[in-house]
């Protein structure tokens, strides 16, 4: 149980916003209580309605009241005295101020900003010293101010703001607790990521690998209504979703009816990646370049379409789980592997394909992460999917940064651009991660594909270079506040090694045990498809182990000593340009 005291002089309005979205959101694990200096305050009256405990104490008796009580946090909520030093000190204090400090600190700062014509105001939320409106900053929003504004009209502005963002702090500042749904590397590295944060309260964990299942607790569910259920019973703040097959499957859109909150896109923005055509009409309807393509469903159409195109590449609509593509100088074979997509080697997923002309240059990673209203770009990545025998994999190795010249650095600005004017015409409102493929050709850059998550293993690198509390991260992307993140990156590029078993993309034996895997601080081990059976780790084949450094060779070295007689990996990874 946490303890919050929330001190209130006035009206009561922010009191009433943070004791609603608690209520809300059921979380009966945190006991809230008023303190009020003003003994006919409006505020007593809204606590007593909503079922609050509620004091009223003289501002001269504070420091005996707080002399023996410690608190989890002491929210100062429309509070109009200044604290001593000496109370301040013994607990955690919060502010929230209507402005953006250090402007306008102290009283009527909204009529300030008003009657000086100000462009821009906002909120300011901070932890409270001993000094009027200073300390340091935890969240600021700004906010443009229509001059056709009444005063009334930027007060109602700003106190919409304060409603909104203040008690989602509040729940960051008590410690939140977070649900990962996803058994590979990437969700390995999400969990911890999120576990090194000191924003946990609790971490979750749902079809987790046993490899990193001692991470947090797991929960065991019949289906998604079952998972969002419990999710519900245990107070998830926020889940983040990994794979693709959670996603295409509406599992946002269940979490939504439970009021949770989730990383993920809703079923109709979903389609972006499980349907390459319709991701290919959105391309169309907002001028983002991409390759002049072909949809086919009938196989007596294969040879006239396929003829069509100079250097053909065939792609699966739907779902292959990155191996629905194919590609070949022979136009014989690329024909022939058309007619086996059309005959359902990828079930349903390949009953309709696309024909497409092949691109020339080289394939970057752009993952853009949208709360529903900021867009944030993350630094370019670089994916290898192809293994030794030409074979479309799931990845098999990854580095960060991709560092581009400006030629091709303000083409892709100019595609950040169409894509963020894409998001804001399609009204999307759920927050989630695009990635975008991307082949920057001598003429332009061009997007091959869609995906709506994080990428395996992109994520590892991207994870590993970018410094920032992730948690963090993904609680601003879930509450709108990505506009507040600057992202802090590590100076070396970072490089992902994944370790597959023999076979793979295709076929490959299960239940061999791994040994030897020894660690090192400046070395992360990501486990994949493995299990665990008397205290032994045992491949459970395809991709096994990610393996992430800022140095290469270590990565290399700890391959070559892992004991597994099956792990192939790819060598000699280096950036293409």
């Amino acid at each position: 149980m946490k303890n919050v005291l929330i001190l209130a002089s006035g009206i009561g309005s922010n009191f009433e916003a943070i004791i609603k979205y608690f209520k809300k959101n059921e979380r009966n694990d945190i006991d809230f209580k008023l303190l009020c200096n003003r003994k006919n305050a409006k505020v007593l009256k809204r606590a007593e309605k909503l079922n609050i405990e509620a004091n009223y104490l003289e501002f001269d008796k504070f420091k005996d009241f707080f002399k023996n009580r410690k608190f989890d946090l002491v929210v100062m909520a429309g509070f109009d005295r200044i604290l001593d030093k000496e109370i301040i000190e013994a607990n955690p204090f919060i502010n929230i101020h209507p402005s953006l400090l250090p402007k306008y600190k102290g009283l009527n700062a909204i009529q300030k900003a008003f009657v000086n014509h100000d462009t821009i105001s906002g909120i300011t939320i901070h932890y409270a010293n001993e000094k009027v409106d200073d300390g340091e900053i935890i969240y600021q929003k700004s906010l443009k101010i229509n001059p056709k504004w009444s005063l009334k009209k930027l007060e109602t502005k700003i106190h919409e703001l304060e409603h909104y963002y203040y008690p989602r702090i509040i729940e960051k500042l008590l410690g939140l607790n977070v649900l990962v749904i996803g058994s590979g590397a990437r969700e390995h590295c999400i969990a911890e990521k999120i576990k090194e944060s000191k924003f946990l309260n609790k971490l979750y964990l749902a079809d987790a690998n046993d490899g990193f299942s001692f991470l947090g607790e797991k929960i065991e569910y019949i289906d998604y209504f079952d998972l969002a259920q419990k999710a519900k019973e245990k107070k998830i703040s926020f889940a983040i979703i990994g794979s693709e097959k959670y996603l295409s499957e509406g599992i946002v859109d269940i979490f939504k009816k439970f009021d949770i909150k989730a990383i993920g896109p809703d079923e109709k923005t979903s389609k972006l990646e499980a349907s390459k055509l319709y991701a290919k009409k959105i391309m169309q309807k907002y001028n983002i370049k991409t390759a002049a393509y072909k949809k086919i469903t009938k196989k007596n159409n294969i040879n006239k379409f396929v003829d069509l195109f100079k250097n053909p590449v065939i792609k699966a609509d739907g779902l292959a789980f990155g191996k629905g593509v194919y590609f070949n100088s022979d136009k014989k074979k690329v024909k022939s592997e058309l007619f086996n997509f059309l005959s359902g080697k990828f079930s349903n997923a390949s009953k309709t394909c696309l024909i497409e002309e092949r691109l020339f240059g080289f394939e970057v990673s752009l993952f853009s992460f949208w709360d529903g209203e900021n867009l944030v770009h993350m630094p370019l990545c670089q994916d290898f999917k192809q293994n030794n025998e030409g074979l479309n994999t799931g990845g098999l190795a990854s580095i960060c940064p991709i560092i581009l010249n400006s030629k091709n650095e303000f083409k892709l600005n100019n595609y950040k651009k169409k894509l963020e004017l894409f998001f804001k015409k399609e009204k999307i409102k759920t927050p989630f991660i695009l990635y975008s493929g991307l082949m920057v050709a001598s003429d332009d850059i061009y997007v091959l594909e869609y995906n709506v998550r994080l990428g395996d293993p992109e994520c590892q690198v991207l994870l590993n270079y970018i410094e920032n509390d992730w948690l963090s991260i993904f609680f601003a992307q879930v509450n709108k506040m990505l506009d507040y993140v600057k992202l802090q990156n590590k100076k070396r590029e970072t490089t992902c090694i994944v370790m597959t078993s023999k076979g793979y993309p295709l076929k490959s034996r299960k239940n061999i045990e791994i040994t030897n895997i020894n660690k090192n601080n400046n070395l992360k081990i990501y486990f994949s498809n493995v299990k665990i059976c008397n205290n032994k780790l045992y491949s459970m084949g395809g991709r096994v182990l990610s393996l992430v450094s800022q140095d290469k060779n270590l990565i290399y070295n700890t391959l070559e000593e892992i004991n597994f007689e099956e792990k192939v990996y790819k060598k000699n990874v280096e950036i293409k340009q």
